[in-house]
């Protein structure tokens, strides 16, 4: 849906040091994370995995095959100039999830580290990770 100055958000974008970490990036995103990869090139690659949204379960076994916009889309770049990069300082991905437990160790399996335990509040469940590409990643699990 379109705002009503006729802009809608797009996706995020993360730049990475070289084909090399776009590989790397996409492994990582697609097996530990589950998001579908849409097209991935040795200079770039773009995923996709259903947005959360208040009306949606918290099921997202069926992925649309169409992949429209409904759906949260990660670019990964790669770049050679040092201020291109920034790692650490990009937007932190949040994800939310259904196994907290399962995710983090998926994540872990695949080289991702916690950045600090992980949270209990009210809420819910939070953890943050740096993901092998060194950024970072929130995963949030609701509480029921």
């Amino acid at each position: 849906m379109l705002s009503s100055t006729g802009i809608r958000f797009g996706r995020a974008m993360l730049m990475v040091r070289g084909s090399e970490k776009v590989a790397q990036s996409v492994n990582f995103y697609q097996n530990a994370l589950g998001m579908h990869v849409i097209r991935h090139t040795d200079d770039w690659a773009e995923l996709a995995c259903p947005v959360a949204t208040a009306a949606t379960s918290s099921d997202t076994s069926s992925f649309p095959s169409n992949h429209s916009s409904a759906n949260f889309r990660l670019s990964i770049k790669s770049v050679e100039s040092e201020a291109q990069l920034s790692t650490g300082y990009s937007p932190i991905l949040t994800f939310d999830v259904d196994d907290m437990d399962g995710t983090v160790a998926r994540c872990a399996q695949m080289g991702a580290h916690l950045d600090g335990p992980i949270q209990y509040p009210a809420h819910g469940k939070v953890a943050t990770l740096r993901a092998p590409d060194g950024h970072m990643i929130g995963l949030y699990e609701p509480a029921i």
